[in-house]
């Protein structure tokens, strides 16, 4: 199957793209911050040459997601930063604008829920999904 989720992994999603299995990585934010530091912009363009074999039809949902600090509204508006952010990433590097889709989850959709810095660490993050 194309453009087939086959596994998570503890950052990020293997995808089986073209034929090829490929891993794309979820980007990370600081606390309270929506931009692309030097690292994860690296890891974007990095997505970016992985994601540009999809085949027309298949959309990549961006999903912005955030740590427990901060009331849901807030949580939820920075959120779609986050993915905004990651879609102008991905066009910027040649993806078509109309084949990414933006999500908020906030708070809602943890991956780890200890209540300490590493944990809310992996909790603000985008993440990249392939529809169809």
């Amino acid at each position: 199957i194309n453009d087939a989720m086959l596994e998570r992994a503890d950052n990020g999603y293997y995808y089986m793209i073209n034929g090829e299995k490929v891993f794309i990585e979820n980007i990370y934010f600081g606390f309270d911050k929506y931009n692309l530091t030097t690292e994860m912009k690296d890891v974007a363009k990095s997505n970016a040459s992985k994601l540009a074999g999809i085949q027309a039809g298949t959309t990549i949902k961006v999903e912005g997601n955030c740590d427990e600090w901060g009331t849901d509204e807030y949580n939820y508006a920075l959120g779609l930063k986050r993915a905004k952010v990651v879609k102008d990433a991905l066009v910027m590097d040649g993806i078509a604008s109309n084949a990414v889709s933006v999500v908020s989850f906030g708070e809602s959709n943890p991956v780890c829920t200890d209540k300490n810095k590493e944990c809310w660490s992996k909790n603000r993050r985008s993440e990249h999904k392939l529809v169809k």
